[in-house]
């Protein structure tokens, strides 16, 4: 769609030179030549821009911002004047005016500044609506409470929302501390600040405390810290043991003190920002291990809201799988769902890695899916990958792996029963690749009387003069009958010939070339 423009001007030639330009420009234009019939049109028909010239009979360009602003507050409008004065200027910019030109113009740097006034618009717009789009992912409503100890943490965070002390989340790795620290700044007065994150144990910091505390050298301040940044919004700190013990005693410091002294600096700042902590126990304890030092011990003011691992919160499974696909969906574009028993395969798990563990298997389980549901064969199989050495003995390799290949593969094979060069054609690849595919994860050849092949697993080896019959495509692989051949009719013992050179057998009707033939030996099987 055109960005609409709106050029409103008493002067008939700037009308039709203005209205010429942007055109090429590829703008689509309207004009008025008073200030009054330029209002007349936005009634009609919003435009994202308005260029006015400042005097103008009736109403002049001042009054006609204040109206536009007034009335239509999504409208940009550039102000242009012959008669440039600083006070002008100063005056057009503090009635909210987007721009201000300076006749003559120059058609290039008025296409410049007006594209500029629309990049803005843009990125204002994708800003608001990415801050709209985090504010609906962590608010209090998206945390899945189905368990009472996880409704407690849910009474917990709306009780000291709006409260300026520190929080301390306490709990295992993986349970969502970070989650819920973000979830509590969403939900406080201080949504519409900023929130930064401290990774503790990132590697990559050289100094962690610039980072938190900002730098001065020479009496200017050369880096802004996040507790500068952050300002009347909040700062978490995740893995707070990770922090060096210089920097902890800062940090202690700062809570008992409300005040914060940059790195190399004389002068200290009033501490504006909320503050919370991930530990991966209580406080306490964390201070009797050594993990932090003793002034976190004093912290009377201190808060703290322990998170309790997926293991003792298992009422909340179906709700935080569920809550997955819909945030995978989401942030992928595609249609995901899981089917009622997809977490039958899960049960009796203690999920040591919590929360992330299980968002880990089932991405994997999505990774892997072709047609948007998630089954409990795709999260077995993933959690089986996962965790190596867990599969039961006898279970086919291609069951164990739970790759995208391996379903692409069957499923070509499947659809193409005894024609493997059109089921390499459907995947892209050439018929030799296709048969070291199928013979690196036990696929084997469908005859074209074959009913159809085990979903998950090749089938199952049978007697040498057999034939496999599947009963259902549901059925488990081991639901397979061998039934014999029947004898044909004065049919002669087959003659098999033996490469003497590569050892291979083929049959008789072989298509090799005569070089090839004169060197296979006959024999009877």
């Amino acid at each position: 769609m055109l960005d609409r423009i709106l050029v409103v001007d008493d002067e008939p030639i700037v009308l039709e030179i203005l209205s010429e330009v942007l055109v090429r420009e590829g703008f689509q234009v309207a004009r008025a030549s008073t200030a009054k019939a330029a209002l007349d049109v936005l009634a009609h028909d919003p435009h994202e821009l308005v260029l006015c010239d400042i005097r103008m009979p009736g109403m002049d360009g001042f009054e006609f911002l204040r109206h536009v602003h007034r009335a239509y507050p999504a409208t940009d409008v550039v102000l242009m004047t012959g008669y440039a004065s600083l006070d002008g200027a100063i005056d057009a910019m503090a009635l909210g005016a987007a721009d201000y030109l300076i006749k003559p113009l120059k058609p290039k740097e008025v296409v410049a500044r007006i594209r500029a006034i629309l990049q803005r618009r843009r990125l204002e717009a994708e800003l608001h609506s990415l801050q709209s789009e985090l504010r609906s992912r962590y608010e209090i409503h998206n945390v899945v409470a189905f368990s009472t100890r996880m409704r407690a943490v849910v009474s917990a965070l709306r009780r000291v929302a709006d409260i300026a002390d520190p929080v301390f989340f306490c709990g295992e790795i993986g349970v969502g501390r970070s989650f819920l620290a973000r979830t509590l700044h969403y939900t406080s007065k201080r949504r519409d600040s900023q929130i930064g994150v401290i990774q503790c144990s990132n590697p990559f910091h050289a100094d962690l405390a610039t980072e938190i505390f900002g730098l001065v050298k020479n009496g200017r301040r050369v880096y802004r810290g996040q507790l500068d940044r952050c300002r009347g919004g909040s700062l978490h700190f995740a893995e707070l043991e990770e922090l060096a013990p210089d920097v902890q005693r800062k940090l202690a410091s700062l809570l008992t003190e409300r005040r914060f002294t940059p790195i190399d600096g004389s002068e200290s700042q009033p501490l504006e920002t909320r503050l919370t902590f991930s530990t991966r126990g209580p406080v306490a304890e964390r201070v009797a291990e050594g993990k932090l030092v003793a002034e976190f011990a004093a912290l009377e003011s201190a808060l703290s809201i322990s998170v309790p691992p997926l293991r003792q919160r298992l009422e909340d499974l179906i709700g935080l799988a569920s809550a997955f696909v819909d945030g995978y969906a989401l942030d992928h574009g595609q249609t995901l769902r899981i089917t009622p028993d997809a977490l039958r395969p899960l049960a009796g798990h203690e999920f040591p890695g919590n929360v992330s563990e299980l968002y880990a298997l089932l991405a994997h389980a999505a990774r892997n899916c072709l047609d948007g549901a998630l089954t409990p064969e795709l999260v077995e199989r993933s959690f089986r990958q996962s965790r190596p050495g867990t599969a039961p003995a006898g279970v086919p390799m291609a069951d164990q792996l739970g790759d995208r290949e391996y379903q692409l593969v069957l499923r070509a094979v499947k659809r193409h029963p005894g024609h493997l060069d059109q089921a390499a054609k459907e995947l892209g690849i050439s018929r030799t690749t296709l048969w070291r595919r199928m013979r690196k994860y036990g696929i084997s050849l469908l005859e074209p009387r074959d009913v159809t092949a085990p979903e998950y697993g090749p089938p199952p080896a049978a007697l040498p003069g057999s034939i496999l019959v599947m009963r259902s495509t549901r059925a488990p692989a081991a639901a397979v009958e061998a039934k014999p051949r029947p004898p044909l009719l004065a049919a002669p013992r087959p003659v098999r010939a033996v490469c003497i050179r590569s050892s291979c057998a083929v049959e008789t009707g072989c298509t090799r070339d005569a070089s090839s033939r004169s060197r296979l030996a006959l024999r009877a099987p």
